[in-house]
């Protein structure tokens, strides 16, 4: 009995012997692992990038697919049983495809709970497919250690293409674009090394599937191409940096206008400029003479001199609007924008009245001075198509009061795809004890007007029975539920549209 037992456990050392060595990798096989780990990482950054940049400014969409990276990885090394590659190849070559038409012409999902939905979806069909991979390759035993040194690399190296890399090297917003191609490349070599067959003269044989591979590949990537081309290929300005990319770019527009250039940030217009000189004192985009903001400084400016704070620089178009009797101080957080406002714009240039640029946030600047005594207040500051939800708190709403004079008007432009801000505006108002009216203005294709919504807020005696605000005025629906923001507090889910 002893003795069987001595050659049953010498047998399965012998056989634990011959698992634990196994062969070798090769050097072709380190390098998928780590092109594999790499595009998930560099995945997961991008899409983040893309949805809190060009959809909503929603912490939630960077908690969101951290979580699904997260949790396909712990599937796939948790067991075979999660990833059928049968299934998720199939359906990435959906993904790819449907996620590089739905990233096109700036975005092809106008709704947030779809577009949220079918990010997610696609990130979490790519990302299974590169983590399950990854599970099914892993080597013999002892050669683990180097196994997990390569994933660790690729998942640094793909961080560092789109956290480091990309802001200095790439001049504008196309990371995503360019990882899809790469994984959509690198899926593509996948097929390949499964499915090559050697003929009788030993030369491989492509099939079918590495065909269909390639094309769905060498497809999205030219379709992205001519995407990316077709939206900055001719641009003036390309400028990238922490707060963002900057596009500035020349258009034909139409008569009796004229052409005109504009400045985008992500997929969002922040300001339109006419080119030819009669027509580049004209308000266009948001601040035209008939929205919100532009009736405010008009009933205002039948009062006397204005002093004028804005915050949001943009291409500066609201200086059209200065007289020389009024004063402008202009807050902006990102030190391009006034580089650009002077140099490609001249509505600076051409303001009549005093002006300031005051770099740096908003919201520390107006705490470290002293009361600006503001006739108007404008908050237009965007962070892709969301305002900042430090500048929609209590606390931040009492700094602009106490920068505003008693009788003065706040003016918050809450013009959004996925967000209605206007009934956060309105309980602010109501909790000081101040009224607040929305303006909503259609817009003018022709003369370059967008579509617009702005809250005025203000406790100035007869400023809501003026005909240019009252004919115009929109009453601002309450949301159940909704509470009063603070510096601790903000729900941006309750007031999803």
């Amino acid at each position: 009995r002893s003795a069987a037992a001595k050659v049953e456990s010498g047998g399965e050392a012998v056989e634990s012997g011959m698992a634990d060595a196994g062969p070798a990798p090769l050097i072709s096989e380190r390098m998928l692992w780590m092109a594999l780990a790499a595009c998930g990482s560099a995945l997961l950054l991008a899409v983040t990038n893309h949805l809190t940049q060009n959809v909503a400014a929603i912490p939630f969409l960077w908690v969101l697919p951290l979580s699904l990276y997260l949790l396909t990885f712990i599937l796939c090394f948790d067991s075979d049983r999660w990833y059928n590659r049968w299934l998720f190849v199939r359906l990435g070559a959906i993904a790819l495809p449907a996620l590089a038409y739905s990233i096109a012409d700036n975005g092809n999902i106008g709704d947030l709970v779809p577009a949220i939905a079918f990010f997610s979806a696609a990130l979490f069909v790519l990302l299974m497919i590169c983590h399950g991979e990854l599970a099914r390759r892993k080597p013999a035993p002892r050669y683990l250690t180097s196994f997990y040194l390569m994933v660790s690399a690729g998942g640094a190296i793909g961080g560092l293409l789109i956290g480091f890399i990309a802001p200095y090297v790439f001049n504008a917003l196309y990371d995503l674009p360019v990882v899809m191609a790469l994984t959509a490349f690198v899926l593509c070599w996948l097929v390949w090394r499964e499915t090559a067959r050697r003929g009788a003269d030993g030369k491989s044989r492509i099939s079918w599937p590495f065909a269909l591979a390639a094309g769905m590949a060498v497809g999205v990537s030219v379709f992205l191409g001519q995407d990316v081309y077709k939206n900055i290929g001719h641009a003036r300005l390309l400028t990238r940096n922490f707060y963002g990319a900057l596009v500035v770019f020349d258009s034909r527009g139409s008569q009796p206008m004229g052409p005109y250039r504009t400045l985008r940030h992500g997929t969002i217009d922040h300001g339109e400029q006419f080119l030819w000189p009669q027509n580049q004192r004209y308000p266009t985009s948001y601040y035209a003479r008939h929205s919100g903001v532009g009736r405010a400084i008009h009933v205002l400016q039948m009062q006397g001199p204005m002093s004028v704070g804005v915050i949001g620089l943009g291409a500066g178009t609201l200086a059209t609007y200065a007289r020389p009797i009024d004063n402008y101080t202009i807050y902006d957080i990102n030190p391009a924008v006034p580089k650009i406002a002077q140099t490609q714009f001249t509505f600076l240039r051409d303001c009549f009245a005093p002006h300031e640029i005051v770099l740096g946030d908003a919201r520390l600047s107006l705490e470290r001075e002293r009361p600006r005594g503001f006739d108007l207040l404008v908050v237009d500051a965007f962070s892709g198509d969301a305002i900042p939800v430090h500048l929609l708190t209590r606390e931040a709403f009492r700094l602009y009061w106490r920068h505003l004079k008693p009788d003065g008007v706040l003016a918050v432009h809450t013009s959004n795809k996925y967000l209605a801000l206007g009934p956060v505006v309105a309980l602010a108002a109501h909790e000081d004890g101040k009224q607040a009216m929305m303006i909503e203005y259609d817009g003018d294709d022709d003369r370059e007007e967008a579509e617009s919504d702005w809250v005025l807020v203000s406790s100035r005696p007869g400023f809501f029975e003026q005909d240019e605000i009252r004919k115009t005025d929109e009453k601002i629906p309450a949301i159940a539920g909704l509470r009063e923001w603070t510096d601790d507090y903000s729900n941006l889910y309750r007031i999803m549209k």
